[in-house]
């Protein structure tokens, strides 16, 4: 089993696995939930308090049911996180959009790692792969290599371009406090582009999975 990512994990499997890219369907609620609510809630009431509140107190029970059933913890706390800074910034600020602001600076701060690390000739997905792959010391250098190379610097490109088409989109509607429209905004270029951008990332890796082969023990093999 490769480590790394949803992405990573698929690249030896024949067929991509929408529900394993979006963290599986209860992930997904749990994600999408407290930011449906929150627009819902904002829509009807015109007002901070009832949104915040529902919002919280969803990704808390989230959290409390996963803690019950004893299941893994990492995914419902980074979304209590996420919700109780978002929760806690709208209510200090007094302005709904604020609710949605962690996704605005995440999705630049990823941006900008992901772009420097192109800049300095480290792609994100290209060392990502060599890591989850468990790559021979020296790869770089060999030519067998060099599809990935190639192909890790165009996907983490990729990458870099969809966190800044959620920034080009959210972004003026977060300057003109456009609540709702933000909160649509978020959740439509939220889990279903976030999928899409790790299948399109499959279909480039897939071909390249037999690089995970060293050279003596099967035939080497260099896509294009």
């Amino acid at each position: 089993m490769s480590r790394g990512p949803a992405w990573i994990s698929q690249v030896d499997e024949d067929e991509f696995s929408w529900k394993a890219a979006i963290g599986g369907w209860r992930g997904a609620a749990e994600s999408v939930a407290p930011g449906l609510v929150f627009v819902v809630a904002f829509v009807f009431t015109r007002s901070l308090a009832v949104p915040l509140a529902v919002a919280g107190a969803l990704a808390v029970a989230a959290l409390l049911v996963r803690l019950v059933q004893r299941q893994p913890l990492a995914q419902a706390l980074s979304g209590v996180l996420g919700v109780a800074i978002g929760v806690a910034w709208a209510a200090l600020s007094g302005r709904g959009e604020n609710f949605f602001a962690v996704g605005l600076v995440s999705a630049g701060a990823f941006a900008l790692a992901l772009l420097v690390s192109a800049l300095v000739r480290r792609p994100a997905i290209t060392e990502g792969c060599a890591l989850a792959w468990e790559l021979p010391r020296g790869w770089r250098r060999e030519a067998r290599f060099s599809p990935l190379r190639r192909r890790g610097l165009a996907l983490t490109l990729m990458w870099v371009a969809m966190f800044l088409v959620r920034l080009g989109v959210q972004w003026p509607l977060w300057r003109a406090g456009m609540v709702a429209e933000l909160g649509v905004a978020k959740l439509v270029l939220g889990l279903p582009l976030f999928a899409l951008t790790c299948w399109v990332t499959w279909v480039v890796l897939r071909p390249l999975a037999v690089l995970r082969t060293p050279v003596d023990e099967g035939v080497a093999h260099t896509p294009d």
